[in-house]
């Protein structure tokens, strides 16, 4: 049977380069076309836009191209708009609701294409408003609160690639508020381990490409972040911390996530272990993928003096030493690991770890995420002193 191709541009969030590797990781590499500012182009089949964005936590909104033209022409964008929305229009007596933005924004231009393109629907469509306040560019909020995919709405998008202009419409919009509250609103926290986010999450778990018969396995589980994702992705899940503590609090989120999301699902395998001791009788029994957040070190109010540093990062690298190679010993087939590992921030200089490529090739298959010299991704938050670097390797008997 034929695919029915289209072009889109998802439309990233925090991290270009881990949102693309999600995306590849979910729909292929070839699917990729173009990267545009604040978006990545591809060309896929997309069934039901809505549940492929819940799973994925590096795409904003994924939008559907419906106009392109070369960036060395003028453009009349006014007319794209126009004619994007008298396709939409399906009752004329209503009034039509829209919003658009642009990437990279430019008030100008987007002043001037509401204005025009609202002034010439009036004799074709009847009734119309853009919802832009200010005419500045709508985030995701903005444009879920104002309902923009409902019925007698459009919400658009105009993007910039290196050598064409698209213009898009939304298909779907990421459920910011569940991912809030599912982060937020648990029962158990804890701020001396930090918090580790549900949308960081779901990219690492996507990043091993699992399918339904997969285990997510987090052997550093913590509050249950990584376990709460995997099983809102349909995937089973297991779980075990070295503070029996932690265990319960696992339990007690998992429990009410439970009743939150109104899945029905058997609460996974959970145990207190010290990873770096656990044995074979510990890992589920088959078809399993690692996805965990290690420990990033101590919690920090500044940037570590150049004593401090060194000495952080020899306690985090020795923790790995151990995992390593204590997991190569009791895998019994190539099992998959994306794993977060710190780096330390201040001003504009990155403190990676330095003994951790050493240590990773000693023990492990490196699979590289990117054509950096170290082969990793970065996922960092302003005014944040530790940071997250995302490793993707193999562990074979």
């Amino acid at each position: 049977m034929t695919k029915n191709l289209k072009t889109y541009i998802f439309q990233t969030g925090h991290g270009k380069g881990l949102a693309r590797a999600e995306i590849q990781s979910i729909l292929g590499e070839d699917s990729v076309l173009d990267e545009v500012y604040d978006g990545i182009v591809l060309k896929t089949e997309i069934t039901a836009p809505k549940e492929l964005l819940n799973r994925m936590g590096g795409t904003v909104r994924i939008t559907e191209v419906i106009q392109e033209g070369p960036v060395t022409m003028p453009i009349n964008f006014a007319s794209w708009v126009e004619t994007a929305i008298k396709a939409e229009v399906k009752d004329k007596s209503a009034k039509f609701r829209f919003g658009l933005s642009m990437h990279p924004k430019s008030e100008k231009i987007l002043t001037k294409t509401l204005t025009n393109s609202k002034k010439n629907l009036k004799s074709a469509i009847g009734n119309s408003r853009f919802v832009n306040k200010d005419f500045q560019n709508l985030s995701s909020v903005q444009a879920w609160h104002e309902n923009l995919l409902a019925e007698n709405a459009l919400e658009l998008h105009i993007f910039k690639g290196e050598s064409k202009w698209y213009l898009t419409k939304t298909l779907a919009i990421q459920d910011f508020e569940w991912y809030s509250h599912r982060d937020y609103d648990r029962p158990a926290r804890s701020a001396r381990i930090g918090m580790f986010p549900p949308k960081l999450a779901q990219i690492l778990i996507n990043l091993t490409q699992p399918d339904k018969k997969n285990t997510i396995y987090d052997p550093f589980c913590g509050l249950g972040t990584t376990l709460q994702e995997a099983i809102l992705m349909g995937l089973s899940a297991q779980g075990s911390d070295i503070e029996s503590h932690l265990i319960e609090s696992t339990r007690e989120n998992l429990e009410w996530l439970k009743k939150e999301s109104k899945l029905d699902f058997e609460m996974p395998k959970l145990f207190a272990h010290d990873a770096t001791t656990l044995t074979k009788n510990d890992l589920p029994p088959n078809n399993f993928a690692i996805v965990t957040e290690t420990w990033l070190g101590p919690a920090l109010t500044k940037p570590p003096s150049p004593l401090e540093l060194p000495k952080i990062q020899r306690e985090v690298e020795s923790l790995y030493e151990a995992f390593f190679a204590n997991l190569k010993k009791i895998v019994k087939e190539p099992t998959t690991v994306v794993f977060t590992a710190p780096y330390h921030r201040d001003k504009n200089n990155r403190h990676f770890l330095p003994n951790l490529p050493i240590i990773l090739k000693k023990h492990v298959k490196i699979i590289p995420l990117s054509d950096h010299s170290r082969p990793s991704l970065f996922f960092e938050r302003k005014n944040q002193f530790v940071s997250r670097e995302i490793w993707k390797i193999v562990c074979e008997p």
